[in-house]
């Protein structure tokens, strides 16, 4: 009998499409001889669906029309259950069993997926899963606490900044001058927990930063601000 992987993707961070296409190209390369693969999407407001037409590249053209005729689930949170059941029906855990995966395989791209907040789930129903644990998890997605890690055990870093955009909107020449003394100039500036190049700019001059830092503030409230 075959193992059933649970291919998870899609999920509630910007980086949602990018997260499909590395899903669909993971699937490819599982061997099915060996296999069965179950799709899992995770739509942008959070709600789950299984069905084959999510296994198609070109039905993510009418995202509608895809989840309507695809399946809405709901996974169970027991302990070592590894079951989900359509959505809708009377009683929540009455629902008619829709499947059970025997392995997660996480290819969510950003926040809510390679943060530790899957990998967070799955540690609290119990089912294996593929990838870090949730620490390593949350600590390389956060690249400031990452940096703060290396640095702590010995290990050169980039020279950077870093504050959250609630200061920055609170008194935003103390931050442009800190990077001017620290850094200097160019400067990246990133949102600290997306990947991907997702609200990434460089800026040469002082306008540039705050055009750059405004537009990262966009996508993170934690900013990174690192010398080239």
């Amino acid at each position: 009998m075959k193992a059933n992987i649970g291919v998870f993707f899609g999920g509630r961070s910007v980086e949602h499409e990018i997260s499909v296409i590395s899903a669909l190209q993971s699937i490819q390369a599982i061997d099915k001889t060996r296999y069965d693969v179950t799709p899992i999407y995770i739509s942008k407001n959070g709600q789950w669906y299984t069905g084959d037409l999510l296994l198609e590249i070109d039905n993510y053209r009418n995202l509608d029309e895809l989840l309507k005729n695809s399946t809405k689930i709901i996974f169970s949170p027991n302990f070592e259950e590894y079951s989900f059941v359509e959505s809708g029906a009377k009683g929540l855990f009455k629902k008619p069993l829709k499947g059970k995966i025997d392995i997660a395989f996480p290819v969510l791209h950003g926040s809510f997926g390679e943060d530790g907040a899957i990998q967070g789930l799955f540690e609290l129903m119990g089912i294996p899963y593929i990838g870090c644990d949730v620490l390593s998890s949350a600590i390389g997605m956060d690249k400031i606490m990452m940096k703060m890690v290396l640095k702590e055990s010995g290990i050169p870093v980039v020279d950077y900044v870093w504050f959250y955009s609630k200061n920055w909107q609170q008194d935003t020449n103390s931050h442009i001058q800190k990077v001017e003394d620290t850094l200097g100039y160019p400067v990246i500036v990133k949102p600290a927990n997306l990947g991907s190049s997702v609200g990434i700019k460089k800026a040469n001059n002082r306008d540039e930063l705050e055009e750059a830092i405004d537009y990262a503030s966009g996508f993170a409230h934690k900013l990174l601000v690192e010398r080239t």
